[in-house]
């Protein structure tokens, strides 16, 4: 019998059933961290400015937050890697990063007008970069998630959802 490579969909699913080892979860716990310090540097550097929302908003937050962006976008741009594969890696890290913008570009419903500010898209790489390496290290999509699901919602409700001087942004 000879040895297939996994497919897309098999690497999917496999990144789906597998939890994370404790060696993996204390890993994703330092990657959240490091991208929470990225944020206090932006903070003390004036790219972010506390702006709160209501402390009733944040329930809401949470559970929105969970489903679009952190689970969707990390089914769509990591869940799929194979473990080992440095290329693909890279493609998928560029090609979230370039989401962004794009949204803004094609005038998507999500899309936000910070996605194209370059302070902002510096934040997004650190997520990303986070991201992927739990993804790559675990072989499970979940230590991403919550790594990327902790962080927006950090950013939503402790921010406002918008970098420094740009009052509320409405979605483009």
């Amino acid at each position: 019998m000879t040895d297939t490579p996994p497919s897309l969909i098999g690497n999917t699913l496999s990144s789906l059933r597998r939890l994370p080892d404790p060696r993996a979860a204390i890993e994703g716990l330092v990657l959240f961290l490091a991208v929470v310090g990225a944020g206090i540097w932006a903070i003390q550097v004036g790219g972010l400015v506390l702006d709160p929302v209501p402390s009733a908003s944040v329930g809401a937050i949470s559970l929105s937050a969970f489903l679009l962006p952190a689970l969707a976008e990390e089914l769509v741009f990591r869940s799929w890697l194979p473990r080992g594969a440095p290329l693909p890696a890279v493609a998928s890290f560029l090609a979230y990063v370039f989401w962004h913008p794009l949204q803004v570009i094609l005038h998507l419903p999500f899309a936000r007008p910070e996605f194209t500010d370059a302070s902002f898209l510096g934040l997004v790489a650190w997520l990303g970069l986070a991201c992927t390496l739990a993804r790559v290290r675990s072989g499970s999509i979940w230590p991403g998630v919550v790594i990327h699901w902790g962080v927006v919602v950090l950013w939503l409700a402790l921010f406002g959802g918008h970098p420094a001087g740009a009052g509320t942004v409405q979605p483009g």
